[in-house]
């Protein structure tokens, strides 16, 4: 056991200073092994870039110097630029340190925050800063202090990075079960190996110096090869998922314009129907106007006939009431014929409607949406009656429900009915991000999209055009943060004490 902590100490100590090289000697060995290291290098980064990954470039570089530093333990860079001591000793040294630096900083900017490894983010900054005070003060120290002492702390810090970039793998997340399995693989193996390889050279006769460079290297594509096919792939997850949600976001918009023409198209059959019935009305008022003399002299003709023969009375009731029928018709279409009835084929007409049948339709039309987007859509809604024009009316709530479904980042959403003196309110709260004064303006100007929004910012607009022309009161107030509420205000057509109904979509 002793023997074993002594190896720890040493590996952790010394390890970098003993196996520098010198008088290196350049072999094919060495080229085949720097042109593919360097080749794995440009390729990863290819792939990196070809997913418009760019973020994960950081790891590609940490790639490349990793490669570097191995060059600089190995004796290959003193070779290609010049063997002297400060080649040979030194800037190795340096080399490690920044690399350390480099790497700490990686770790901090690539852990997510909001996984609770998130919270060691800080440590490693200052870790960071501590590794780069090392080569920023070698001026100070060089010919001072044995740079064998100054090599432990650097050590230190050197393998305690490596250990530390296996935490920001573990916090992202990701759906993909084998991506999962070989980010915990990573460290078993690669852990496993360099402490295994340095520890049996440290406790026993040990590697010569040409062996204990190909452990390094060996160390290095194991580490390289782990590290560069997690960011490879997750790039690709990435990359992935974000056409997902592309495409998703396409064919919610596809959704919302074909739910946007079958109301219009509603809104038109509908008109259309009143227009055909106002005409209908006229063509009868117009029959029934003709029918008043036929009846006129059959009515003479049938009176006569009494007087002289004693006509049957059922035939004068006959007559009497088809005289009440043409002129029930003619007073239904009084003000409808073609040529003085004013054109109300474009009017809304109102009607009383059930605020029940308003909640109950768009329930059927949001719950599934609002399921998919981890939505609790919630309906708070008593039976009053409501004089409105129903399609126009449906249009405001479609608008103002599926904006906050689709743009208010919630995940509650409350619709609801209240009465307000001879007023019944529809009311739509979210839980959402809210909006201050100036996004709000913006929301509600036509054609206006905001920053960061994916609709075509007609919604708000649609509900302020629809609202004056039905004569309807539309309020909005929002707050960043603690979500918006939107109330428009309808006519009560009676007086009702219905119960609150409360219904949801889970």
């Amino acid at each position: 056991m002793l023997q074993l902590l002594l190896a720890v100490v040493s590996l952790l100590c010394g390890s970098n200073a003993w196996a520098l090289t010198e008088n290196p000697v350049l072999t094919h060995w060495d080229t085949l092994f720097y042109t593919f290291m360097l080749s794995g290098v440009l390729f990863s980064a290819a792939i990196v870039v070809a997913y418009r990954a760019y973020y994960w470039l950081v790891y590609v570089l940490f790639f490349f110097l990793l490669t570097v530093n191995v060059a600089g333990m190995d004796g290959t860079l003193a070779y290609l630029i010049g063997a002297s001591d400060f080649v040979t000793w030194v800037v190795p040294y340096l080399l490690t340190a920044s690399v350390a630096a480099y790497g700490y900083w990686m770790i901090a900017i690539r852990l997510d925050r909001t996984h609770a490894l998130g919270r060691y983010v800080n440590y490693f900054f200052v870790l960071a800063v501590v590794s780069a005070l090392f080569p920023l003060s070698c001026y100070f120290w060089l010919g001072k202090i044995s740079l064998v002492t100054m090599w432990v702390p650097v050590n230190i810090l050197f393998f305690g990075m490596v250990i530390g970039q296996v935490l920001p793998p573990l916090s992202w997340p990701t759906e993909d079960r084998q991506l999962s399995r070989v980010i915990r693989l990573f460290p078993w193996v690669v852990g496993l190996f360099a402490v295994g390889t340095y520890l049996f050279h440290f406790a026993s006769t040990g590697f010569s110096q040409s062996e204990l460079n190909l452990v390094n290297r060996l160390a290095l594509i194991l580490f390289a090869g782990f590290s560069m096919t997690i960011v490879i792939w997750q790039a690709f997850v990435s990359a992935r998922q974000k056409d997902q949600a592309e495409r998703r976001a396409i064919e919610a918009a596809k959704n919302e314009a074909e739910l946007q023409l079958e109301l219009l198209q509603a809104e038109q059959d509908y008109q259309a129907a009143v227009s055909a019935a106002a005409q209908h009305r006229s063509r009868l008022a117009t029959v029934s106007h003709d029918l008043k003399q036929p009846i006129s002299a059959l009515r003479i003709v049938i009176d006569q006939m009494q007087q002289t023969a004693g006509g049957d009375e059922k035939l004068s009731q006959a007559v009497e009431y088809i005289a009440s029928l043409a002129h029930s018709y003619i007073d239904e279409g009084v003000g409808c014929s073609s040529l003085d009835m004013p054109d109300t084929a474009n009017q809304p007409q109102q009607e009383a409607v059930s605020t029940s049948l308003f909640a109950k339709t768009l329930l059927q039309m949001f719950s599934d949406e609002a399921d998919k987007r981890g939505i609790r859509l919630t309906v708070r809604c008593p039976d009053y009656p409501v004089s409105v024009e129903p399609l126009s009316t449906l249009r405001i709530m479609n608008n103002l429900i599926s904006n906050a479904i689709r743009h208010a980042d919630a995940t509650r959403i409350l619709l609801a009915f209240r009465r307000r003196g001879g007023q019944i309110v529809f009311q739509v709260h979210d839980n959402g991000r809210g909006m201050n004064e100036e996004a709000l303006k913006d929301a509600l100007t036509p054609l206006n999209r905001g920053g960061d929004s994916g609709g075509h910012g007609l919604g708000l607009g649609i509900v302020t055009e629809l609202c004056l022309t039905a004569g309807m009161f539309f309020t909005i107030n929002s707050v960043p943060g603690h979500g918006t509420s939107v109330s428009v205000s309808m006519r009560q057509a009676e007086i009702s004490q219905g119960s609150p109904a409360i219904m949801t979509n889970s």
